[in-house]
């Protein structure tokens, strides 16, 4: 409608109401009123459906290739349509506008909702975005943004984004981008359908021939997480290296002693990948999967020392006809490597050249979310007091010995009834006696340590109504924990696998699927909103994914008890991940399960490895014992407090350990000669009888306040 026809409208309405009066008018203005903007929606919709397919018509390929800047979105755009289902009345999608050519971009966004209070834009913090212009995009620069759409009714919902962009210092070039979102908001399924378990084993399995082509992330953020770029001077290692020598690790310094170390190894890492770099390598589609691409993995494995899996890579097709062309770069990740392959995955499907084969230049880049996750860890722990907990002793050392008898309710199961160490351990666990500090249970391989954790969180669940967040460095070691609870039926329906989402749908265990955060109905994996996530008793997922719960803001002390199984395999920020944030420390209790003796995180900087971060003490379960450790008992249970003096000898404590069948003696030598693991693993010249090693454990521990419990022998 036209200014003029505009201004008649007024123009008519207000004679009508000098003729009419008072109410009659109000109405005949409203009638008239909503027939108008009525009749304006249907004119835009029309001329923005006719806009869209005129945009469509051209195609997207040329202008990427012309100015290679794209608009991408997960889910994946098809055709320049977002196209989404969902059941919920609440959905984000994710969009990044990447400049990938040498010359600099304005971009203004302008969107055009058909239905009004439906959708809105943010930022990646969550800040309502009105509108944006002018925003400048340097080469290589991408902005990315959320669209929020929430609607409590069924129906279909639109909103086109029209992007305007302006390229290089004079604007000269001009070129439009645009995108239709399409959301169909659905009634949710019945319950008898939705837990159909038959159906969603069949589905599943037919699902894991299909590529996943989106994600769902219903967890709005709460605790930001900052970028925590590398420092200028981080190229003057020297400097830093005497830095760190001259500032020995305390609580002052925790956070910024981390976080230097982190940025040492992410230098190092950074390093490392230029050198799998290639100018020239042949790239070929994946036969049954286009947004894949294939390398032979031969070459660049053989001198490469750093995991790609999770990378990020730029591919560049090489023009041989024209090389005065501006190239075309695809950004893309590693999602895995084997002995043969580097399977690389995109968002965009590859043109028909790829199927025969093209040569590229591959650039790998760090994913950085791992530490940027790890860096938050170390800087929350200073934040919210975990002093106690990284420093556990003097006055932040609990007050009751670990050999003192506890009351805390207990429930006798057929495990523990013939395995008193086991059932000692359990009870302090369940009484939290030794919070702020951590409870340690370590030893080899078979020795019952994850037995004992499942009848930890069976007595949680039996005994108390307390949250439990259990983690693990690897996906793997947190299937197997996830199957282990399930297993022995501890309240399953209370039970939740929270994947990351990128995580392989074949992989997860059979047991797992009805109590996890894949939906196979749209073969994508979910991050539920925050009360959902917060109604389960049993959360299991990874340390880094636990980030995410961090993110989303679980409040500190929700979680009663903290387990982290695994965690010798860990850096010490990587098991702050789930603890920083999440632990209230003087009620939480945290469990820290490992071997210390098995392989440890792989640490590329010498720096960070010499000053805290890889070499010993290498993980947060050794460190700690390091501060005070005492001697052992004769059932294998070694109960350490605060010591002021040094640690005792290991003849004091290598007899017993060489009791133990699975303990292999070999490997003892590999740990330093005066560390605890040694400590704990080596062999005795000098054999001490029993009486002797019970009295001298039993009255430093009666001595001194209690600390920790580590396990060793246990059935399982």
């Amino acid at each position: 409608m036209d200014e003029a026809e505009d201004q008649k409208l007024r123009s008519a309405t207000q004679t009508e109401e000098g003729a009419s009066g008072g109410q009659n008018l109000e109405i005949t203005f409203t009638e008239k009123e909503m027939a108008t903007q009525a009749f304006q929606n249907i004119q835009l919709r029309q001329k923005m459906a006719r806009l869209f397919q005129q945009y469509r018509n051209k195609g997207p390929e040329p202008i990427f290739k012309k100015y290679q800047v794209r608009v991408t979105s997960n889910p994946h755009a098809v055709k320049d349509k977002i196209s989404v289902t969902v059941t919920k009345k609440e959905k984000v999608v994710l969009l990044s506008v990447e400049n990938n050519g040498t010359k600099q971009v304005y971009f203004t966004l302008q969107t055009f909702d058909f239905v009004k209070n439906i959708f809105t834009v943010r930022d990646c913090d969550g800040n309502i975005i009105k509108a944006i212009n002018d925003h400048l995009l340097r080469p290589r620069e991408s902005y990315k943004m959320k669209i929020h759409f929430s609607s409590d009714h069924s129906g279909l919902y639109e909103q086109l984004l029209f992007f305007k962009f302006e390229r290089g210092h004079q604007r000269s070039e001009t070129f439009d981008i645009m995108r239709l979102l399409e959301v169909i908001r659905r009634t949710p399924q019945s319950k008898e359908d939705s837990h159909a378990g038959s159906k969603v084993v069949k589905r599943f399995q037919t699902t894991r021939k299909t590529p996943l082509t989106g994600c769902e992330i219903n967890l709005t953020p709460v605790v930001h997480l900052r970028k925590y770029r590398l420092p200028k001077n981080i190229e003057n290692t020297e400097e830093l290296n005497r830095n760190l020598e001259e500032r020995k690790l305390n609580w002052r310094n925790y956070a910024w002693r981390f976080h230097l170390l982190l940025h040492l190894e992410e230098y190092e890492i950074c390093a490392a990948l230029t050198k799998c770099n290639r100018d020239e390598v042949l790239l070929i589609t994946h036969q049954s999967e286009n947004y894949m691409l294939l390398l032979k993995a031969d070459d660049i494995l053989n001198n490469c020392n750093v995991v790609l899996t999770g990378c990020d890579v730029l591919v560049t097709p090489l023009n041989e006809q024209n090389e005065n062309e501006e190239k075309i770069s695809y950004k893309g990740w590693v999602e895995d490597v084997d002995e043969e392959q580097i399977y690389l995955r995109f968002d965009e499907i590859f043109p028909e050249d790829f199927i025969k084969g093209v040569r590229c230049k591959l650039v790998f880049l760090l994913q950085r979310m791992p530490l940027r996750m790890q860096h938050r860890a170390a800087a929350l722990a200073c934040k919210h007091g975990l002093k106690g907990l990284l420093f556990p002793f003097g006055q932040h050392s609990t007050q009751r010995s670990c050999l003192m008898p506890v009351t805390a309710k207990f429930v006798r199961t057929p495990m523990l009834e013939n395995n008193p160490e086991q059932q000692k351990a359990v009870r302090h666990i369940l009484a939290r006696s030794a919070k702020p500090a951590p409870y340690l249970i370590f030893g080899p391989p078979g020795t019952g340590k994850t037995v004992t954790l499942i009848e930890v969180i069976k007595q949680i669940v039996l005994t108390q109504d307390s949250n439990i967040l259990v983690c693990a460095p690897s996906n793997s070691a947190t299937d197997h924990l996830c199957e282990k609870i399930l297993k022995e039926n501890i309240v399953p329906h209370e039970v939740f696998r929270l994947y990351c989402l990128s995580y392989k749908v074949d992989k997860i265990p059979e047991i797992v699927k009805m109590h996890c955060s894949f939906n196979p109905a749209t073969s994508t994996f979910e991050i539920p909103p925050k009360k959902d996530l917060m109604s389960y008793k049993i959360m299991v997922t990874t340390l880094q994914t636990a980030g995410r719960l961090v993110t989303g803001g679980v409040s500190p002390g929700h979680y009663s008890y903290i387990i982290v199984d695994e965690a010798g395999q860990a850096v010490e920020t990587e098991c702050l991940i789930p603890i920083a944030g999440l632990l209230k420390p003087l009620s939480g209790q945290v469990v820290l399960a490992g071997d210390p003796k098995q392989l440890g995180p792989i640490i590329l900087s010498t720096i960070a490895q010499r000053n805290g971060l890889g070499e010993h003490p290498v993980t947060y379960m050794e460190r700690v014992p390091s501060l005070s450790v005492s001697s052992l008992d004769v059932h294998g249970v070694s109960v350490c407090g605060p010591r002021p003096g040094p640690a005792p000898r290991p003849a004091e404590i290598r007899h017993q350990l060489l009791d133990f069948p699975r303990v292999d003696k070999e490997m003892v030598l590999l740990a330093p000669v005066h560390s605890p693991v040694h400590c704990l693993y080596s062999k005795s010249s000098s054999p001490v009888t029993r009486p002797a090693l019970e009295d001298s454990s039993e009255n430093f521990c009666r001595s001194q306040p209690g600390l920790l419990m580590l396990m060793e022998n246990s059935a399982g």
